[in-house]
């Protein structure tokens, strides 16, 4: 892999913090701050955003924002991608459905990222903001690599940072091929993205949180992925995601809810589940996209 460019990283940081951080804005030393540079690069690289409208200065307050060159390239995006404009409109009706927290997540090749966030803001959830990013890293991301090429995955499996048991991890991913949705507890997902939420959103400890080190608190070993629902059995749940597929029956998006009040019968947890499915379905459908045969 080709190393990144440092100055191309570091404008990827500052504007990443700032789609994260929405309506802010942020002086110099607080983006330098905040993205780990010195102030002179990080000088050189707002020069540059600035200068090509991907960033606007106040005049007075010398403080730096979101540019509207990036309106545009947001609006092309979506055109590019209209399953992500399509999840993001129905994600609010699912959101009050179901009394949870509901997101788009799209897969980059080693990374999460929340592309849309609907409006209901449950107490339990971890509150997501657009524009997060998550380690892809064993088991986050079973419902991207239940369907993706043997070389994506085994990609997958080489980034983890514990031990794996292969046969577990290929039991958790038939699982979710079979269900058509993935299923996490709310304990593990609490440990990993309710912390790495926390850490993201408050500046004073996002520049130190380590998405990688909160990773390592979750495995398959805790049955994260609840490989069995018996349907009066109790269940915290944590999450329940379904894919969105391309015309190539490529996992394109995943919309996931959260944030369920804990103690839900196996029958709850169906059925919530089988209606992330249902949205996940429908926006494929519209999209054209086509489910696996």
């Amino acid at each position: 892999m080709a190393r990144p460019a440092p100055a191309a990283a570091k404008a990827l940081k500052i504007i990443d913090l700032l789609v994260t951080h929405r309506g802010e804005q942020f002086t110099i030393s607080d983006l330098a701050r905040r993205t780990g540079s010195s102030l002179g690069s990080a000088h050189a690289v707002l020069a540059v955003l600035e200068e090509s409208g991907y960033l606007t200065r106040h005049p007075t307050r010398r403080t730096y924002g979101l540019g509207p060159a990036l309106v545009s390239a947001g609006i092309a995006a979506l055109e590019q991608h209209p399953a992500i404009r399509v999840s993001a409109e129905r994600i609010t009706e699912l959101s009050a459905e179901l009394d949870a927290d509901v997101v788009v997540s799209a897969a980059t090749p080693a990374e999460i990222v929340f592309v849309a966030v609907g409006e209901t803001s449950s107490r339990y959830g971890p509150g997501f903001r657009e524009g997060e990013r998550l380690p892809l890293v064993p088991p986050l991301g079973l419902v991207f690599m239940a369907w993706a090429h043997p070389r994506e995955v085994e990609a997958w499996l080489g980034r983890a940072p514990f031990t794996l048991d292969r046969e577990r991890v290929e039991l958790a991913l038939a699982a979710v091929r079979d269900r058509g949705y993935a299923l996490g507890l709310a304990s593990a997902i609490k440990r990993t993205l309710g912390d790495a939420a926390e850490s993201f959103a408050d500046p004073e400890r996002a520049e130190a949180a380590d998405r990688n080190d909160l990773a390592e608190s979750i495995s398959l070993d805790d049955n994260y992925d609840l490989p069995t629902v018996e349907p009066d059995q109790e269940y915290d749940l944590g999450m329940a995601s379904a894919p969105v597929f391309d015309a190539d029956r490529r996992v394109l998006v995943a919309i996931t809810a959260s944030g369920f009040s804990p103690g839900l019968t196996g029958r709850e947890v169906i059925d919530i589940a089988e209606r992330v499915k249902a949205c996940a379905t429908l926006v494929t459908k519209q999209t054209r996209g086509r489910l696996p045969g």
